[in-house]
């Protein structure tokens, strides 16, 4: 993913609220351009958003990892350095840490550690609380159907 595609978002939304909507007559019609345009908006606001969340996420599953399993903090030096790094590759370096995660998870159902799965349900449960889908996204897909 680009770093631009904010400033392209941004740039469309403004087009369709400023530009096109007023050029249609029929009200309605402008009103689901708008509201399109709002969407826009709202999802390049959201994209800045991005790389924060994926660094904390990183943040935690390193945290986590380092606290509950038996994996080599070295193993993890260069998914939890968090300078200079892209949206891109904090997206990297999160479906490792997920990969990883989800292993030791696995292991520890083996052995039935229940305090260290319940700290894992806990980090599961702020990862999700964290990710939040796009409206734009979810109308796209209703569109689809």
């Amino acid at each position: 993913m680009k770093p631009d595609i904010n400033i392209a978002l941004l740039n469309a939304a403004q087009e369709i609220i400023n530009r096109f909507s007023p050029l249609i007559e029929d009200e309605y019609e402008r009103s689901r351009l708008g509201s399109w345009g709002a969407l826009i908006l709202i999802s390049a606001m959201k994209l800045n958003d991005a790389s924060s969340s994926l660094r904390k996420e990183n943040m935690d599953i390193v945290d986590w990892l380092n606290k509950y399993s038996n994996i080599d903090e070295k193993d993890l030096d260069t998914l939890s350095s968090f300078n200079g790094k892209s949206l891109d590759q904090y997206d990297e370096d999160n479906q490792k840490l997920r990969a990883l995660l989800n292993s030791e998870i696995e292991k520890l159902e083996m052995l039935h550690d229940k305090d260290s799965l319940k700290q894992s349900i806990n980090l599961m449960r702020s990862m999700h609380k964290r990710r939040s889908v796009s409206d734009l996204i979810g109308l796209l897909q209703q569109s689809e159907n």
